[in-house]
C-alpha cells in the first residue's frame, strides 16, 4: 500500500489523502453519514407522502362514481376535505424535500471544499519529478471539473438516485396491494429497461472519459497558448496555433456529440418503455373495470402510481449519465492522490534551529532511469564558504544543487547539514535553511513586494532595503508605475529577465538563510551590474554558505573555491589561481568563458556610434 501523508493547513495529517484505495472519497462521506442519513429520512417520508395523493384519488373517485350511481353522498364538502388534504401533503413533502437536499447537498458541498483542499496540498507535497511527467491542463481539469462532477454525484445524483429507487420500490407496493395481476403486467417491461440501463452506463462511462480527457488536452493547449504568447507572436505562429487549437476543439465536439447521442438516446428509450407500460395497464385495467373486478378509482390510482413511476424512469436517463461522470470523476482523482510524494518529512524527524552551514555530501551518486548525471560525489564544504561549481552543460550542477534543499534525493549517498542527514528533518525546517535562487526564476502575479517577501513576510523596511540595494532592484524602482507596489503580471511578465532574477536574489536574500544557493542566477543581468551585485553579495556571503553555479569569469573568481564537474565526477577542486596553473579543464573553461565575453563586449561596442565631438565615452562614465 502506498502511505503518502500530507500536511494539512491546522499542522495536522490527512490519512486519507494517503490510503491506497477506490474507497477513499466514500471516507470524505462517512464524515458526514448523519447528514447523509437524516437527508435519506426526509427523502423516503417525502416520497411516502407524494404516494398519498393516488389513494385519495382512487377514494375521491370511488364516491363520486358512487354518487353518480346513487348509492353514495358525495357533497362538496366531501370533495373539499379530499382537497384540503392533497394541499396539506404536498406542503409537508416540499418541506421535507427540501429539508432532504439541504442535508444533502450541503454535504456533497462541505466535502467539495475538503477535497480541493486536500488534493491542493498532496499536489504541493509532490517532488517536482511528478511534474515533469504531469500536464497542466490535465490537472486543472480535474481540479475543476472532476470535482464540480464529484460534488454533483455526491448531492443531487445520490438524492435522485435514492428517490428514484424508493420510488420504484414504494410505488410496486402500493400497487400491489391495489392489485397483484395489473401490477404484474404493468412491470413486464422491466427486464428491458435493466438490459438498456447497462447498455447506456457502459458507453456514457466510455465517452465520458475520453470527453475527459480532450478537455484536458485543450486546457493544455489554452494554458501554453496564454504562456507563450511572446514566443508565438514573435515568430508570427498565430495562424499555425490557431490552427492546431482548432483540430483540438473539432476533436472536443466529435467526442462531446458522441456523449450527447448516449445521453440523448437515454431518455426516449425510458420514456417509451414507461409508454409501454402504461399501455398495458389501460388495456388490462380497463378491461377489469368493465367486468367489475377493479373499481375505475383503482384504475385511476394504479395509473397516476404509473405516471410517477415513468417519470422517474425518463430521469433515469440524467441519473445515469450523472452517476456515471461523477464515477469516472472520482476515480480520476483518486489517480492524482494515489501518487506518492517520492521527498516526504520523515516518520520521527528531529528538531532542528538556525544552521551554521557547514554541508557534506558523502558517496552521493543521482540515477534517473538508466541515466547516472552524479556518480559517487564526495563534497565537504565549510561554513561561510563560497563556492562556485563549474561544467559544461548536463554534467550535473543544478542536480547538485538541487540536492541541498531537498528538492530530489540521492539514488545513493548522503547529504549532510551540520553533520545531520537532511533526510531526517522536516522539509521545513531544512528549506528554512536554504535561500535558493534557480535558473528560471518564477515571479506570481502579485506585487514586486509581495514577491520579494515570499519566504518572508514579517522583514522591516531596513531588511528590504537592503535586499533591494544588494540585488541591484532599486534602480529600476522608479520604472515602475507603483514602485515596489507594482503588480508584476503572471510570471513577472511586464519584467525583464534581468529584473526577474534580481527580485528573486531580493527574495532570497530577505530570507536571511544560512545556505544561499545562486544557480546561474545572474545569466541575464549585464556585466556592470553583475559586478556590482557580487561586490555587495561579498560582505552578505561572508558569514554564510553559498553555492554558486556560474559560467562568467566574473563570478568564478570571486568564490573561495571552485569544484569542476565533468561526466558527472569531481574533475578538479581548488582556487581560481591554483585551477587555473593546473591547466586541466577549468583552465579551458576558463579561456573559452573569457574569450566569448571580450566577443560580446566587442559586439556591444560596435553596436554604439561614438559621439560627434570625439569625446568616446561610453553611458557609463569610461573612456575608450
Amino acid at each position: 500500500m502506498l502511505a503518502t501523508t500530507v500536511l494539512t493547513p491546522d499542522g495536522s495529517t490527512s490519512s486519507i489523502v494517503g490510503a491506497n484505495s477506490d474507497r477513499r472519497i466514500w471516507r470524505y462521506v462517512y464524515r458526514y453519514r448523519w447528514q447523509y442519513a437524516g437527508g435519506f429520512v426526509f427523502l423516503l417520508a417525502a416520497t411516502v407522502l407524494a404516494l398519498i395523493p393516488t389513494l385519495l384519488v382512487k377514494y375521491a373517485l370511488d364516491d363520486i362514481k358512487a354518487a353518480v350511481d346513487g348509492n353514495g353522498d358525495a357533497t362538496v364538502t366531501t370533495l373539499l376535505g379530499y382537497g384540503g388534504i392533497l394541499i396539506l401533503v404536498a406542503l409537508v413533502e416540499a418541506a421535507l424535500r427540501y429539508w432532504s437536499r439541504l442535508l444533502v447537498s450541503g454535504s456533497s458541498r462541505r466535502i467539495e471544499y475538503q477535497l480541493r483542499e486536500d488534493l491542493a496540498w498532496h499536489l504541493l507535497s509532490l517532488d517536482q519529478g511528478f511534474y515533469v511527467q504531469a500536464r497542466t491542463g490535465d490537472l486543472m481539469s480535474r481540479l475543476t471539473n472532476d470535482l464540480q462532477m464529484v460534488r454533483d454525484f455526491l448531492g443531487p445524483s445520490v438524492v435522485d438516485i435514492t428517490r428514484s429507487i424508493v420510488v420504484l420500490l414504494a410505488g410496486f407496493a402500493f400497487m400491489l396491494v391495489v392489485d397483484v395481476r395489473l401490477t404484474l403486467i404493468s412491470f413486464a417491461y422491466l427486464p428491458f429497461v435493466i438490459i438498456l440501463m447497462a447498455y447506456f452506463e457502459t458507453n456514457i462511462e466510455k465517452r465520458f472519459m475520453e470527453v475527459q480527457e480532450q478537455i484536458s488536452e485543450l486546457t493544455e493547449r489554452s494554458q501554453e497558448n496564454v504562456s507563450g504568447i511572446r514566443a508565438i507572436k514573435a515568430y508570427a505562429q498565430e495562424e499555425a496555433e490557431i490552427a492546431t487549437f482548432a483540430r483540438e476543439n473539432e476533436e472536443m465536439k466529435h467526442r462531446a456529440m458522441r456523449l450527447g447521442q448516449y445521453e440523448a438516446g437515454l431518455l426516449p428509450s425510458m420514456v417509451a418503455l414507461s409508454a409501454g407500460g402504461t399501455l398495458l395497464l389501460l388495456w388490462f385495467g380497463g378491461h377489469d373495470v368493465v367486468d367489475g373486478r377493479i373499481s375505475i378509482g383503482e384504475l385511476a390510482q394504479l395509473l397516476l402510481i404509473m405516471s410517477i413511476l415513468a417519470t422517474q424512469l425518463m430521469s433515469v436517463g440524467w441519473v445515469v449519465a450523472s452517476a456515471q461522470m461523477g464515477v469516472v470523476a472520482i476515480r480520476r482523482i483518486n489517480e492524482v492522490f494515489r501518487t506518492p510524494a517520492a521527498i516526504a518529512d520523515p516518520a520521527r524527524p528531529e528538531p532542528f534551529g538556525r544552521a551554521e552551514g557547514h554541508l557534506e555530501l558523502r558517496g552521493v551518486s543521482v540515477r534517473f532511469g538508466d541515466t547516472t548525471v552524479l556518480h559517487d560525489i564526495d563534497l565537504s564544504i565549510e561554513a561561510g564558504t563560497t563556492v562556485a561549481i563549474v561544467g559544461a552543460t548536463g554534467q550535473g550542477k543544478t542536480t547538485l544543487a538541487n540536492l541541498v534543499p531537498r528538492l530530489l534525493d540521492p539514488s545513493t549517498g548522503t547529504v549532510l547539514l551540520d553533520g545531520r542527514d537532511v533526510r531526517s528533518m522536516t522539509l521545513a525546517d531544512l528549506r528554512r535553511q536554504v535561500g535558493f535562487v534557480p535558473q528560471e526564476s518564477f515571479l506570481f502575479s502579485e506585487s514586486l513586494r509581495e514577491n520579494i517577501s515570499y519566504g518572508r513576510e514579517d522583514a522591516g523596511d531596513e531588511a528590504y532595503e537592503h535586499a533591494l540595494a544588494t540585488s541591484q532592484l532599486s534602480n529600476d524602482l522608479q520604472q515602475l508605475g507603483d514602485g515596489i507596489h507594482t503588480i508584476i503580471g503572471e510570471r513577472g511578465t511586464t519584467l525583464s529577465g534581468g529584473q526577474k532574477q534580481r527580485a528573486a536574489i531580493a527574495r532570497a536574500l530577505l530570507k536571511d538563510p544560512p545556505v544561499l544557493i545562486l544557480d546561474d542566477a545572474l545569466s541575464h543581468v549585464d556585466t556592470h551590474t553583475e559586478e556590482e551585485i557580487l561586490r555587495r553579495l561579498r560582505t552578505y556571503m561572508s558569514d554564510r554558505t553559498t553555492l554558486v553555479i556560474a559560467h562568467r569569469t566574473s563570478t568564478l573568481r570571486s568564490a573561495d573555491r571552485i569544484v569542476v564537474l565533468e561526466d558527472g565526477r569531481i574533475a578538479e577542486e581548488g582556487s581560481h589561481d591554483d585551477l587555473l596553473r593546473l591547466g586541466g579543464v577549468y583552465a579551458r573553461i576558463y579561456r573559452e568563458q573569457l574569450a566569448l565575453e571580450q566577443r560580446e563586449e566587442d559586439v556591444d561596442a560596435s553596436l554604439v556610434e561614438p559621439p560627434s565631438d570625439g569625446a568616446r565615452d561610453d553611458d557609463r562614465g569610461g573612456t575608450r
